[in-house]
């Protein structure tokens, strides 16, 4: 079974978003103010965050015997079936699984995946996790234009309700109610968050802001963080746990936004940031961002360079330094400062699988070679990054390099499910570099006599 795109999701939700509208002339870059209410008195909120859905599992399963309801704030409801023979594995992994052995089985680029991130929410369920779903979705649209028909049928198309959970479906004032799996559920605009009350596991996906997000005028990615911190703070719940997910990882999210999550976290940590004004890093990204198609590159790099002078050991200014010289083409200052962005925050370390794929493009294979080379320290567990230097390595002639990446994944345990090619595929590719190898010796062999 494959995961559902996010360009398949973008059709599956297109009810909730509007049309584009025309888009008004820039006026002068203003940074956001500080917002007037009082910073909220009762507490902060201490978020863990995680690269993916699944990697909240354990974090979630800590207050499995108080059942309570999970709140989702995510574009996608992480809802996708799992395949009928994973089932078992995929409740056990979500019951018992270290956050290791989640790594290690929680994502597509395994070698044996049991569950996907588009299926963390189905996990959870089968393993009995919460006693009841609110999925809030990011709308560009207002709560009455909702249409519960093209929910229902958009729902089933995804698999995410069966035909029968889909008629038993109602809608009320922004809200869909009905039962998921066993479970009572409601999928809730944005706008409704705070009608919800109980005991809360609150899981927050950086897709939520790509529901919401247009452009700096009419949708500033600052405001929209502000808004969310103080939704969060000033609600009653009072979560058992909050977890943030970036989803960055595998190229679902822009790498562009991954600042998003960290600062709203910061934010949680800190409610005083709400009523304070802006952090001076925070103010010049916002303004390179608000005036992206107005600046030079040369000042974009002055703004960036000002912001990592002031937070030296922020990987998020870091990366928007890299993003800046890159696209100046100062590669030797890009790729610097992309190393020191992954040393401080190791999900950074995608951009080199990006980099590299752009690296082919141009024709250059040494460049893509050294670029997966630095990817493949990052994330170890990835073993298609090896299987691609072993591909480069074959055509560029290091027929010894590329076997000696090949051959430790020659007989693992792929997935049967996602990955059952892969052993042949391996084999195709070691075959011919068994047979020169052969040759070379019959030949020395020969030679020598």
């Amino acid at each position: 079974m494959r995961a559902i795109s996010l360009g398949a999701l973008a059709l599956i939700l297109v009810l909730f978003l509007s049309g584009c509208e025309k888009q008004a002339d820039k006026p002068v870059f203003t940074p956001p103010a500080p917002q007037t209410q009082a910073a909220p008195a009762v507490r902060s909120l201490i978020p863990t965050l995680v690269e993916l859905p699944t990697a909240a599992l354990p974090f979630w399963r800590e207050h499995r015997q108080e059942k309570p309801a999970l709140v989702l704030m995510s574009f996608d409801p992480f809802l996708q079936p799992i395949p009928a023979e994973l089932r078992e594995r995929a409740r056990d992994l979500a019951l018992s699984g270290t956050p290791q052995e989640i790594d290690r089985h929680g994502s597509y680029p395994r070698i044996d995946p049991v569950i996907v991130p588009t299926q963390a929410l189905s996990a959870a369920l089968a393993a009995d996790f919460f006693s009841k779903i609110y999925w809030v979705f990011p709308s560009k649209v207002a709560p009455l234009q909702l249409e519960i028909d093209k929910f229902r049928e958009q729902m089933v198309k995804a698999e995410f309700l069966t035909q029968a959970e889909a008629r038993e479906v109602e809608f009320r004032d922004g809200r869909y109610a009905g039962t998921l799996r066993g479970v009572p559920f409601e999928a809730l605009h944005f706008q409704k968050l705070a009608e919800i009350t109980g005991p809360v596991v609150v899981h927050l996906d950086l897709s939520y802001f790509r529901g919401l997000y247009d452009n700096e005028i009419k949708t500033p990615l600052y405001d929209l963080i502000h808004q969310s911190a103080s939704t969060l703070l000033t609600t009653s719940w009072q979560p058992l746990a909050l977890t943030l997910s970036y989803s960055t990882v595998q190229g679902a999210i822009s790498l562009d936004t991954r600042f998003v999550l960290t600062n709203l976290a910061e934010i949680l940590r800190e409610p005083r940031l709400l009523t304070e004004a802006m952090p001076r890093p925070w103010e010049l990204r916002a303004e390179a961002l608000y005036a992206a198609d107005m600046f030079t590159e040369s000042k974009k790099i002055e703004l960036y360079r000002e912001a990592v002078q002031l937070a030296p050991d922020d990987a998020t200014t870091i990366y928007d330094l890299f993003q800046a010289h890159f696209l100046a083409k100062n590669v030797d200052q890009a790729l610097q400062a992309l190393d020191r962005a992954v040393a401080l925050d190791p999900g950074y370390g995608a951009a080199y699988l990006r980099l590299a794929d752009m690296a082919l493009q141009d024709q250059n294979p040494e460049a893509a070679l050294t670029l997966l080379e630095k990817a493949s320290a990052v994330f170890p567990e990835n073993p298609f990054i090896d299987l691609q230097r072993a591909d480069l390595l074959r055509q560029m002639g290091a027929g010894d390099q590329a076997q000696a990446l090949m051959e430790p994944l020659k007989d693992v345990s792929w997935s049967p499910v996602y990955h059952a090619e892969i052993p042949g595929m391996i084999d195709q590719m070691l075959a011919p570099l068994s047979d020169q190898k052969s040759a070379a010796q019959s030949a020395a062999e020969k030679g020598n006599d």
